[in-house]
């Protein structure tokens, strides 16, 4: 004989009402989380933005600013120098780095470098971080790589200034930053071309536009 049990209508109704708290708890934690990560989530942003104007100062633009003002790029010096320039990050100890900083507020900035034995390399970084332009001693016009660094309002001031149905010839590169750095690199190939690439990279001339 076989017996069949059956829950009662009062037991069905007691597990149903289980759950709604369970399920109420469950809805205010998610609630809960999610404020939480929202209100974490705007602290950060605010402290990020009051970062900003430190983090800003840190860069390297700011950090190599005092490099090539006299009108020639500068090889980093070593660390503890008198003159708290701090040193190259993972720099390459088999290749020469100069520097020459550059301030656009005065006008255009004139770049000459001249080639030799060795390869060279030239980038330009933007004030806050960032590649603006690089080229390399293959793009030299017999053995001579020139260009303008200059702000957008320059250029078009130079452009406004070229004579009627003459196309210059001249390479101008737009910064979108007033300050930046241009940064010369030399690679060696043996340890004997020290002096040859600190002579190259030094070579380069940062001056005034005329």
């Amino acid at each position: 004989m076989s017996t069949v049990s059956h829950n009662p209508p009062e037991r069905r109704n007691s597990l149903f009402a289980g759950w709604r708290p369970r399920l109420r708890a469950g809805f205010a934690r998610f609630v809960m989380t999610t404020l939480a990560g929202l209100i974490l989530a705007a602290i950060v942003h605010i402290v990020t933005i009051l970062a900003i104007p430190a983090l800003a100062g840190r860069d390297a633009a700011h950090a190599y600013r005092e490099l090539g003002t006299e009108g020639h790029a500068e090889t980093i010096p070593a660390p503890g120098n008198a003159r708290g320039v701090p040193a190259l990050r993972e720099a390459d100890p088999n290749t020469v780095t100069a520097i020459c900083s550059y301030d656009l507020s005065a006008g255009p900035m004139r770049v000459v470098a001249r080639t030799g034995s060795l390869p060279l390399a030239l980038t330009l970084h933007r004030q806050g971080g960032g590649v603006l332009y690089a080229i390399t001693d293959r793009a030299a016009i017999r053995g001579t790589l020139e260009f303008l660094v200059m702000t957008e309002a320059q250029r078009d001031e130079r452009i406004a200034a070229d004579e009627d149905g003459e196309t210059s010839r001249e390479l101008r590169i737009v910064s979108d930053t007033v300050q930046g750095l241009v940064v010369a690199r030399v690679p060696l190939r043996l340890p004997s071309d020290r002096a040859d690439a600190e002579a190259l990279a030094t070579g380069v001339a940062c001056g005034a536009a005329n």
